[in-house]
């Protein structure tokens, strides 16, 4: 009877053997799909994590750049004005005050004169800290700024040791004592 009964129980064991490789081939899929999804997890976790990072650094950087650029622009306008007791505070809401001893004023009531030297040492100060960039391009620096104060201010200029390249595109001839090169456009 067990004779009988093995070659039924031999092709039900290589059904079983069938069935367990199948089996095996599956869990080895699942492992590595398991792998997969727990390195997912791992790339998630950072990724929110940087994300996170990012957002609390970003006012944090943010409050740096500014700080940085208004330390430099008051070192500029100390130099474009030539005048040692003026300050200038670049603030977080991006707006230009001036401190002349213990008068500060805002940008928008300072002279047209005051307001290029204070907008110029501003632009100047993002360029230096902002761009890897040694040349600047002034476009009628002097516009709104008496006799005086377009001397100082091209003598200023002059004076940036910052950049190694400055263009200055002037309809007036004050920067000519100061330049190495002129390039005079006229209409006919």
């Amino acid at each position: 009877a067990l004779s009988a009964l093995l070659p039924v129980e031999l092709k039900l064991l290589a059904e079983l053997d069938q069935q367990l490789n199948k089996l095996e081939a599956v869990s080895q899929k699942r492992a590595i799909a398991q792998a997969a999804l727990d390195q997912k997890k791992k790339t998630e976790r950072f990724i929110k994590f940087a994300r996170k990072a990012y957002k609390e650094a970003g006012p944090r950087i943010t409050e740096r750049y500014i700080y940085s650029i208004s330390r430099e622009a008051d070192k500029l306008l100390r130099e474009l004005l030539n005048r040692p007791n003026v300050s200038l505070q670049w603030t977080r809401d991006y707006e230009i005050m001036i401190q002349e001893g213990a008068h500060p004023r805002r940008f928008v009531n300072l002279s047209g004169g005051e307001q290029m030297c204070a907008a110029l040492a501003v632009r100047l100060a993002l360029l230096k800290i902002l761009a890897d960039i040694d040349i600047a391009f002034f476009d009628e620096p002097t516009t709104n700024m008496d006799r005086m104060r377009r001397d100082q201010l091209a003598e200023a200029i002059a004076n940036i040791k910052t950049f190694r390249q400055l263009f200055v595109i002037s309809h007036d001839d004050t920067f000519e004592k100061v330049t190495e090169n002129i390039i005079l456009v006229e209409r006919e």
